[in-house]
């Protein structure tokens, strides 16, 4: 049964009675997803090729697995590629490609829905290696890895020089044809393969190498990195991250000769010198070497006129000397020098005796200050001062006590003045109902026959309430 016919057969619908009253065999998940899956792999040819547009691009750090969504107009399926498949990949995927996808349909089980399993990946309109390259040269481009500022300067006279190549390419022997001339060169092949896999972590490693202090050879003065031509695939290890990473971070200068005059690689991008053929990249290196009889011929040149020079400024200097007064009349400048040791041994004495007497007048004052200074003469002083801070804190206590004292007596005459007894004395009184002790404020506040005690100064007064309708005092 085909998957289309599955399909058709699943699509009819299911009959909800049972008059025969017959018992139904239900399926589990399992089952029917596998009869699902038997169904696709029935159905849909073992490897399909696809074509869309990539989105929700996500490569899961953990697995290294690549998840992504291949779209068109109207329809789109996940996809999964392995981290098996995915680090084949020469360029980067990302979301808006186009993408021609290689791969098996099946179905994930335990979300219960089909997806494509992608082994490959080509990329619409370019190659894969074309769209490679240009994302990884703009990264590098982006860190300054091409940036002219840090490439290092070439040896003018360069005498130990690194060949990095293989020694089965022509390119090796197009580079020895030219520095073999120079026969005091020191040349040292670096055998690494130039293409295949695993060619690109050698080179890398041969770059590394070569900059350790401490190798067989001693520290060359320039590498040259060298191969023949090839198409894009042939030289695409000169264009791997790990090889220009290696090229920036090496201490030595680097002058590469790859391919032909039209190939460029991001090695050439990144070296310190970029030759078009590994022939110019040797011709380049001995440059200067190629005029070093003329440059020589003229440096001993410049070396006679310099001596020339600086002989006649010698003689004329000399012949100042001679001339000069001292040769006429020497004994001239020894009198001098005589006169000056005796005025310097006068200046010696009398800054000796003002020394002497400054000296003698700081010892003076030095035991001045000590005297002042004599632990029992310090000890008379405080004993002085302890004495007049005593008698002043006498002087000031007994004036401290005595204001106190007038503040007190002041404060009690005022209490007294203001106390209930003193009003009593004055005259007044006060009464106070005698059941509750509530002083009586108005005549409202009393009853007939309610008993009130009113107080004087000199003692109490019982008496009885008989009329609350006495005439008010003062009506």
């Amino acid at each position: 049964m085909s998957f289309f016919d599955f399909q058709e057969k699943i699509r009819k619908p299911v009959k909800a009675d049972n008059p025969a009253g017959k018992k139904i065999e239900a399926i589990s998940v399992s089952q029917l997803t596998s009869q699902i899956e038997n169904a696709i792999k029935t159905g849909v040819p073992g490897t399909v090729h696809v074509k869309g547009e990539v989105s929700n691009l996500n490569l899961h750090r953990a697995s290294g697995h690549l998840y992504f969504t291949l779209k068109d107009a109207s329809a789109c399926i996940d996809c999964v590629m392995f981290r098996s498949d995915a680090e084949k990949l020469k360029f980067k995927p990302a979301d808006g490609i186009e993408l021609l996808v290689n791969g098996r349909v099946a179905v994930y089980p335990q979300r219960g829905r089909y997806q494509l399993y992608a082994t490959s990946l080509q990329p619409l309109g370019k190659g894969a290696l074309e769209l490679a390259f240009q994302q990884l040269v703009e990264k590098l481009k982006k860190e300054g890895l091409f940036d002219p500022a840090r490439r290092k300067a070439l040896p003018r006279f360069p005498t130990r020089i690194a060949i990095v190549t293989s020694r089965a390419t022509a390119a090796l022997q197009d580079i020895l044809k030219v520095l073999r001339r120079f026969s005091w060169l020191q040349l040292y092949v670096y055998h690494v393969p130039v293409q295949g896999e695993g060619s690109a972590e050698q080179i890398a490693d041969a770059i590394r190498h070569l900059n350790q202090p401490a190798i067989a050879i001693g520290k060359v003065d320039l590498i040259l990195l060298g191969r023949g031509g090839g198409s894009l695939e042939d030289l695409w290890e000169f264009n791997e991250e790990i090889v220009a990473r290696a090229m920036a971070a090496s201490n030595i200068p680097i002058v590469t000769g790859i391919g032909h005059e039209v190939d460029i690689s991001i090695a050439d991008l990144v070296a310190d010198y970029h030759a078009h053929t590994p022939t110019e990249a040797a011709q380049i290196v001995i440059a200067g070497w190629k005029n070093v009889t003329e440059t020589i011929r003229q440096a001993g040149a410049r070396l006679v006129r310099d001596v020339r020079v600086i002989t006649q400024d010698s003689r004329q200097r000399l012949n100042s000397v001679q001339r000069h007064e001292f040769f006429r009349r020497p004994t001239d400048r020894i009198n001098q020098l005589r006169q000056l040791l005796d005025d310097r041994q006068r200046s010696l004495q009398l800054a000796a005796a003002n020394g002497l007497r400054a000296s003698t007048s700081r010892l003076a004052r030095l035991e001045s200050t000590l005297v002042r200074v004599h632990p029992r003469h310090v000890l008379d002083l405080e004993r002085q001062k302890l004495a007049a801070i005593s008698s002043r804190l006498d002087i000031s206590m007994q004036n401290d006590l005595a204001n106190r004292s007038r503040r007190l007596l002041a404060i009690q005459r005022h209490l007294d003045a203001i106390s209930p007894q003193g009003v009593l004395q004055r005259g007044y009184s006060i009464t106070t109902r005698k059941k509750d002790g509530a002083i009586i404020r108005a005549a409202g506040d009393l009853r007939v026959g309610d008993k009130m005690v009113t107080r004087f100064a000199d003692g109490t007064v019982e008496s009885t309430v008989e009329d609350q309708k006495q005439m008010r005092l003062f009506e």
